[in-house]
């Protein structure tokens, strides 16, 4: 019985032996090649220890070399704009993949996600957006891809991005429209002007073509100072590489709201400074545009009696027991766009929406009841108005049978798109657009005649 057993620890023990000559052997290897191996250890850490502190060295001397850069634009844009810092402009750094992230947390701060899906449903009505349009997700697209630096009026803070050196010339024009509304901030208070009224998108954007205008006109100085053949370079570099996908994608209005501060915006400015150079526009922000009809016609803010918009206001905006989704100002410069969408003749498109001197709609049924008082220069102007919204409304829901009606006066009882248009106290013209007959006749008793223009 004690055979196997002495059998099995006789194999055992020649299993451990040869294990132990496998393992010394090993060992053996090991201790010869230690030296080699620890020193090519040593040597990749210290390679990567190095490589870690050049690129930090490299990080450190180019934010070095953007502080300096930062102070030189900064006293170039004081002097252009000619008005002094009265403290130093606090600077943030962002990465640029998070910038979709701080665009959305924006956002969220400003309006709920069911204020902008009522803006959209407001739009959309008028057929300027489709239906059920993702208006936030848009936005944030939009400008995650475009925004090259920022300014922020509620931190105080102007933030760039970590890798955009200012050895470019494209990122110093940048930095100093940017560094021009840190002067406005500073002077007179951005917070006070109306860039974020919610029921009155027409103020807002006749409020942010003031402020991207005025940054406009002084980064064209400041790039007319500063051009050479690099900061050309730079620029046409920057242009062909843009990205543009998602402008190219959006809506036709989103795409000319955005881009209207900055060029119209401009040309008012510019307007502002024929009379009195940056003086005069300064003097501007004590007393701003309060439509998009100013900025695109400056003889009306100009002018000795300023022609500010007429504002249209109703009794009781509630109907059928509800809340309008939208109550809000299309102005000059969204009906200029309305008409021009439906319009071959953009150019009488414009020369028609510049009659216009003040309205505001209301909607409800998600959208499928719009109400839209608009107030003209004269009783011509809005029977040209009425003309225009009645070709709009037969392109947009391809009416196949005649609209009623003779000047002034436009209707459709058709069981698709029940429409009413006509002119109201003489210059005022009064749209209403519902699903049926029924809540047509009911809005026009409601609203034809309830409001004040």
């Amino acid at each position: 019985m004690a055979r196997p057993v002495t059998l099995l620890s006789a194999a055992l023990l020649a299993l451990t032996a040869a294990s132990s000559v496998i393992a010394w052997n090993e060992h053996q290897e090991l201790v010869t090649q230690a030296p080699v191996v620890q020193k090519a250890a040593i040597v990749e850490s210290e390679n990567d220890a190095l490589r870690d502190a050049l690129e930090a060295a490299k990080i450190e001397a180019a934010n070095a070399q953007n502080v300096l850069r930062r102070a030189e634009i900064e006293k170039v844009v004081t002097a252009i704009r000619e008005l002094p810092f009265s403290m130093p402009v606090a600077y943030d750094v962002l990465d640029k993949d998070t910038i979709r992230q701080v665009v959305a947390r924006k956002l969220s701060e400003q309006y709920t996600d069911q204020e902008l899906a009522d803006m959209a449903t407001g739009l959309s009505a008028f057929g300027l957006l489709p239906p059920n349009f993702p208006l936030k997700q848009t936005y944030i697209d939009l400008l995650g891809e475009q925004i090259g630096a920022f300014y922020d009026q509620h931190q105080h803070k102007l933030f760039m991005f970590r890798d955009a050196s200012l050895e470019n010339a494209q990122n110093r024009v940048i930095l100093a429209h940017e560094l021009t509304h840190a002067l406005q901030d500073q002077n007179f208070g951005l917070l006070k002007l109306p860039l974020e009224i919610k029921n009155n998108d027409d103020q807002a954007e006749a409020a942010s073509a003031l402020v991207e205008g005025d940054a406009t006109l002084v980064m064209s100085q400041y790039m007319a100072q500063d051009m050479t053949w690099r900061t050309l370079t730079d620029t046409v570099t920057y242009t062909a590489t843009q990205r543009m996908e998602q402008i190219r994608k959006a809506p036709h209005f989103l795409r000319e709201m955005l881009v209207f501060p900055y060029l119209k915006g401009q040309l008012f400015c510019s307007a502002v400074f024929a009379r009195g150079g940056f003086q005069a526009l300064s003097d501007v922000y004590a007393h701003p545009p309060a439509s998009t009809a100013q900025i695109l016609h400056p003889e009306k803010y100009f002018a000795e009696t300023r022609e500010d918009p007429i504002p249209v206001t109703f009794k009781d905006t509630t109907f059928g027991g509800q809340k309008p989704l939208a109550d809000n100002v299309l102005g000059e410069m969204g009906t200029r766009l309305l008409f021009e969408q439906y319009m071959t003749d953009s150019d009488k498109a414009d020369s028609i929406a510049a009659g216009w001197r003040g309205d505001r709609y209301l909607v409800y049924e998600g959208g499928k009841e719009l109400v839209w008082t608009t107030v003209w220069s004269s009783q011509q102007a809005a029977e040209a108005a009425v003309q225009a919204m009645g070709y709009m409304c037969t392109q947009r829901f391809n009416f196949v049978y005649p609209l009623r009606g003779g000047t002034g006066y436009m209707s459709s009882s058709g069981s698709d798109h029940p429409l009413s248009i006509y002119v109201h106290n003489t210059n005022q013209v009064v749209m209403i657009l519902a699903p049926d007959s029924e809540s047509c006749d009911l809005l026009n008793r409601q609203f034809g005649g309830n409001s004040n223009g």
